[in-house]
């Protein structure tokens, strides 16, 4: 009996000492000004940008679509006390009004695809959202540049943490030019060029690296492919020679395979969010995608 107490006792103090750590961290965090960002890359820039100077809410999950997702009351409590909202913009977060409404008017917002040229239509397919294809966050040439403007409109907040910001915006710039060379390497020795798109995720990726996109699966984010458009991307696929099928790893795995076994492609599963727990950051994310392209291109 004596040494059943003598063990309980501890762990009763360390469990009491977790719930008080747990507790100052979660009250840590309310303390400080919140980031609203809109998907998990931009969130992770700004994290980056900010380290533990700043609380950073990411308003679509990591498992959730940014073309089909519907903000919840989850979502705008938690984005409520925003000082700093940064969107991609390019009509991809098409519920940004209906979050903007709910939130202080003195908010600052930054859309970080403002002045970026936008590519508007690829192999024929016009894009749903009106201002042209979102997916710049996937060149990481771009992604230098976005993390650059988060730096400056956080030094035009928080004037107090320019330093912080600057220096380690610098140092993580440092990170994406890496990650840029390593795929620029990777890329050179890759013997197929062109690809078929699960969506129209990876178009300003292929403008960077040399790449072609030469259909997509999924014209109309949520929406199935056809019979008949199916056939259709067979017959392209076998007139020019695509081996390549890019598939988001997200989503049902039916289609690419179809068009798989049909044409004798192999299929990279690819994830143009991340937040996974094998992922968890931008730079995660990107190399784990080459690793799967180089698998699937050379």
């Amino acid at each position: 009996m004596n040494a059943r107490r003598r063990f309980f006792i501890p762990i009763f103090v360390i469990g009491i000492a977790l719930f008080m750590l747990t507790n100052c961290n979660l009250q840590g965090e309310a303390d400080k000004p919140t980031v609203v960002a809109s998907i998990t890359p931009v969130g992770d820039w700004v994290r980056q940008v900010a380290g533990d100077a700043l609380h950073v809410a990411v308003i679509v999950p990591p498992s959730a679509s940014p073309h089909t997702f519907e903000l919840r009351p989850q979502q705008l409590r938690e984005a409520v006390r925003a000082r700093l909202v940064v969107f991609m913009g390019a009509g991809l977060e098409y519920w940004d009004d209906e979050l903007l409404a709910n939130l202080n008017d003195r908010v600052r917002v930054l859309r970080l695809s403002e002045g970026q040229k936008l590519i508007q239509s690829d192999d024929g397919h016009d894009h749903s959202h009106g201002a042209g294809n979102p997916h710049l966050w996937l060149d990481p040439v771009f992604a230098q540049q976005a993390v650059r403007a988060i730096a400056d409109e956080l030094s035009a907040l928080f004037p107090d943490k320019d330093t912080l910001f600057s220096r380690r915006a610098d140092a993580y710039i440092d990170s994406l030019r890496r990650l840029d060379a390593d795929i620029q390497r990777t890329a050179k020795k890759w013997r197929s060029r062109r690809f078929v798109g699960d969506h129209s995720s990876w178009v300003y990726f292929a403008r960077r690296y040399g790449l072609t996109q030469t259909g997509v699966i999924e014209a109309t984010p949520g929406r199935e492919i056809s019979a008949r458009d199916m056939s259709r991307l067979i017959r392209t696929m076998a007139r020019k020679r695509v081996r390549a099928i890019f598939a988001d790893r997200r989503k049902s795995t039916q289609a690419p395979e179809t068009l798989a076994e049909a044409t004798g492609a192999k299929v990279a599963m690819l994830d143009p969010i991340g937040g996974g727990q094998m992922q968890e950051t931008y730079l995660e994310m990107m190399r784990e995608n080459l690793r799967e392209m180089n698998r699937v291109l050379r």
